[in-house]
């Protein structure tokens, strides 16, 4: 006899499905006759609204609750299996899932009068998915911040055994999978506005995504095909956002978001909440957030290392948080020695993104605070907040033995913007010899000549166990008559005075170490470029 099925599952109440415990997810099946009629239907219904279930039926999940729990829901496409009396697993034929939704009837076919108990599998939405095979995707994609619709197409999988209870069957659906729930933040408010959180990698130590057999005890350990340690999570932006700042319009031109917002300082699921689906077990993970400013176009990833050998167990979510702010630089640049900052009392002027210009609020006369103080060597910097800058035999240190490396990957920001390029340099106290009062030459050029001085910049990363004994100075650029060149140089000044030139724009020239790809030297620059100050082995930060 071939009897057809409907199974009927209700929502009710929220599953218990936590980062550090979860329980069974509760689904309950319809009433229904049964007959010799291969062509009649046995109805599975839910049970009487006294009997509701605890927890809440899936394929998607919604309402996840930080360190608590989370509710689930039927997606359309989705299919169960049911073992009937010939031990064959048959596939749901029909279902009344018309939209996202807590309650969902399969038809299914098959025999089912022998016994009072079968065996009920889900293996997902993938593409692939078989009676018994489960994929789990290692590229998964969620469409808005804290939704989980694409976890029943990515590797959503589970099994119960269903009860005959009078008229009607009732079963508990228990997950199979494991999931992390993601959790980023920026501290910084004036940043976090303008980036967005375009994908999240997972790599393990070992599989964590591939082809897996379902049993009623769980997936198998290990992969039986595709087997593979890494998984990207991409996550889309929605809507129109700023892009660059295009100069001849004055304008930014508008570009299509590229990931989540980060808008928010704290940890908030409704904002930042990205889910993903991994094979349970014990996982030594890394994850790296990638990261976009549309407006400088920059984007980089900022790695978080989980603890090594953590157990991820099925039918539980993680919340894994993560601070993603980098290093933040201030906005203050000076002419040379100047007692006053380049937009000193005129802040809400200042241009903040590359090219942006203001030509009527910077500095323009000697009698300016904000100007140039004009000193002659051997003479130096005497306001405080450049006394300490290197001086020349310093900067030469560092650019002929402090093994100076370009960086392009090292994420940093300034004034609300995310920039990635930059070099590292031995710390002074790493570099043999170093002396403040004599170069590597034995000469003291403070007093001797002028320098123009090109070093060797290596374009070979250092590893992060080399990086401890070097700093690192970002590519901050500088401000010239009003306008903003900032993400592909830098340009740091030296306490030592300099020298009068008619040439020089305001009279003087003022040494100061400068960079960028492939390129770093000593040099001397107009007294009215605004540039950065530093201090030994330090930029300082806000």
């Amino acid at each position: 006899m071939k009897t057809k099925i409907y199974l009927n599952i209700l929502a009710a109440g929220m599953l218990a499905f936590m980062a550090s415990c979860a329980g069974d997810e509760n689904i309950d099946r319809n009433k229904g006759k049964e007959t010799d009629n291969s062509s009649a239907l046995t109805s599975f219904s839910s049970v009487s609204p006294n009997r509701l279930v605890k927890y809440t039926p899936r394929t998607s999940m919604g309402g996840h609750d930080y360190l608590a729990g989370s509710r689930f829901y039927w997606e359309p496409g989705d299919n169960i299996y049911v073992k009937d009396d010939n031990n064959a697993l048959q596939k749901s034929s029909t279902s009344n899932i018309s939209a996202t939704q807590p309650r969902a009837r399969f038809q299914v076919p098959g025999a089912y009068t022998a016994q009072n108990t079968y065996e009920v599998y889900y293996t997902g939405a993938a593409a692939g998915a078989t009676s018994d095979k489960v994929i789990i995707s290692t590229s998964q994609t969620q469409t808005s911040p804290n939704t989980a619709k694409h976890i029943g197409g990515v590797g959503d999988c589970g099994t119960s055994t269903a009860t005959r209870v009078g008229d009607h069957f009732e079963f508990m659906l228990n997950h199979k999978a494991a999931y992390l729930c993601f959790l980023p933040r920026v501290t910084n408010a004036e940043l976090g506005k303008n980036i967005y959180l375009t994908k999240i990698v997972v790599k393990s130590d070992n599989a964590i995504a591939g082809d897996y057999t379902l049993s009623m005890s769980g997936l198998s350990s290990a992969p039986t095909a595709n087997a593979a340690t890494e998984i990207t999570l991409t996550t889309l932006g929605t809507g129109m956002v700023n892009g660059p700042w295009h100069d001849s319009s004055n304008s930014y031109v508008q570009v299509p978001a590229p990931g989540f917002p980060l808008s928010t300082t704290i940890t908030k699921l409704a904002t930042n909440a990205a889910y993903m689906v991994i094979a349970p077990g014990t996982h030594s993970l890394t994850v790296d957030y990638y990261i976009k400013d549309p407006v400088t176009q920059v984007e980089g990833a900022i790695t978080k290392t989980l603890p090594v050998n953590q157990l991820f167990e099925a039918n539980k979510v993680y919340d894994i948080t993560a601070n993603l702010t980098p290093t933040d630089y201030d906005d203050k640049y000076y002419m040379w020695d100047s007692p006053q900052h380049y937009w000193q009392g005129y802040e809400q002027y200042q241009p903040k993104v590359h090219r942006q210009i203001d030509i009527t609020h910077y500095p323009k006369v000697s009698t300016d605070p904000r100007w140039f103080t004009p000193r002659l060597a051997p003479d130096y910097a005497h306001n405080p907040h450049m006394m300490h800058c290197p001086n020349v035999n310093s900067i030469l240190w560092y650019i002929q033995n402090g093994d100076p490396h370009w960086d392009n990957k090292t994420l940093w920001s300034t004034m609300g913007h995310l920039y990635c390029k930059g070099i590292w340099m031995k710390k002074s106290t790493n570099i043999p010899g170093y002396d403040w009062e004599k170069a590597p030459d034995g000469q003291d050029w403070r007093i001797v000549q002028y320098p123009t001085v090109v070093g060797n910049l290596s374009n070979v990363p250092l590893t992060d166990s080399e990086k401890d004994s070097y700093f690192y100075l970002p590519c901050l650029g500088r401000y010239m008559h009003g306008e903003l060149v900032v993400g592909d140089y830098g340009l740091y000044w030296s306490n030592t005075a300099g020298l009068a030139d008619p040439i020089a724009d305001g009279g003087y020239w003022f040494p100061s170490l400068y960079f960028y790809e492939n390129y770093i030297t000593l040099h001397y620059d107009n007294g009215t470029r605004a540039q950065k100050i530093w201090r030994e082995d330090m930029v300082p930060t806000k």
